[in-house]
């Protein structure tokens, strides 16, 4: 892993970041990879179902983004960046050595694909999970069918992912991009949180996802005991 020797300078930025959540997780896999430090982060909590029960900093969440969620990327001029995708890419151009989009045009491109199809991969689980997992009962309209719907599209995805990547260390060669800061995180959280493992034809990927397991960047985040719970369909204590 490159050390990144630019650092932001002046006031810091702030990075909004819930520990576990699926996209602020990208962000925080990526800052280790890219070995960006000086940047500030509040941690909001999410440890309970119960909206009532998180930490007050959602509070400063909800007054810098109308959707009450995170990541967000405050710059050192006050800018706002609400999506991880513009986060990484944001952060990319203001700090582009070393690079994790790629040397290259082509390589760029290449990797823009993947991250596409990663964020696709991203909302077909997540309709799953919100059709049809235990978590969301209650808070919204579900259902099975759709529920089996999004999770065909999303080991769909997964799929074809795999045939795509390269048959390398990383995703899409011998260095990290963003793609393997995306992917790692939502392959983690699908599999902590909700207990849903690679399928198993997809061999490339199961083998990128041990290896990229070992990275410092990828230890695993400590996952709420009761949300777990509830997800994987257990009893509570």
């Amino acid at each position: 892993m490159s050390e990144n020797k630019t650092r932001p300078m002046g006031r810091p930025m702030k990075f909004y970041d819930l520990s576990y959540g699926v996209y602020p997780r990208r962000v925080s896999i990526y800052l280790l990879e890219k070995g960006l430090t000086g940047i500030e982060r509040i941690s909001v909590r999410a440890d309970t179902t119960d909206i009532n029960g998180w930490s007050n900093e959602w509070r400063e969440v909800r007054a810098r983004n109308p959707a009450g969620t995170v990541p967000i990327l405050e710059t050192e001029d006050g800018t706002l960046i609400r999506q991880s995708t513009a986060i990484l890419e944001y952060l990319e151009d203001r700090f582009p050595e070393p690079s994790l989009l790629g040397k290259t045009a082509e390589e760029r491109a290449f990797t823009r694909d993947l991250v596409s199809l990663i964020n696709e991969a991203n909302v077909h689980f997540g309709t799953y999970c919100h059709k049809g997992n235990p978590l969301f009962a209650g808070k919204e309209v579900q259902s099975a069918e759709a529920a089996e719907i999004a999770w065909q599209a999303y080991v769909a995805q997964l799929s074809l992912i795999d045939k795509l990547s390269r048959d390398a260390e990383f995703l899409t060669g011998d260095r990290p991009t963003i793609a393997d800061c995306m992917l790692m995180s939502l392959l983690q959280f699908a599999e902590g949180l909700y207990g849903k493992t690679i399928p198993p034809h997809c061999e490339r990927l199961s083998s990128w996802y041990r290896r990229f397991s070992l990275r410092p960047s990828a230890a695993a985040p400590e996952y709420p005991p009761a949300v777990v719970a509830i997800a994987q369909g257990k009893t509570v204590s």
